[in-house]
């Protein structure tokens, strides 16, 4: 299973508020992630990894019915 950060899946960073969206819909869904420590200029500490999969249905829609009706695009 390939686990990807949510800067990897969209080609940018998520930002706090997605990033806790995520999370959220991830343990609702019984979702296991995981945690990598990077460090670069930008953001230094833990980011969560989640297979991509997942990411794909959250952000087709599937799992993110409470985001107000906003798609999210990525790529």
């Amino acid at each position: 299973m390939e686990m990807i950060s949510l800067y990897d899946y969209l080609g940018r960073a998520a930002g706090p508020d997605l990033g806790k969206q995520v999370a959220t819909a991830a343990a609702k869904a019984g979702v296991k992630s995981e945690i990598r420590e990077v460090s670069n200029i930008k953001y230094s500490g833990p980011i969560m990894l989640y297979p991509r999969s997942f990411l794909n249905l959250y952000f087709k829609g599937g799992l993110n019915e409470g985001s107000k009706g906003k798609q999210i695009l990525f790529g």
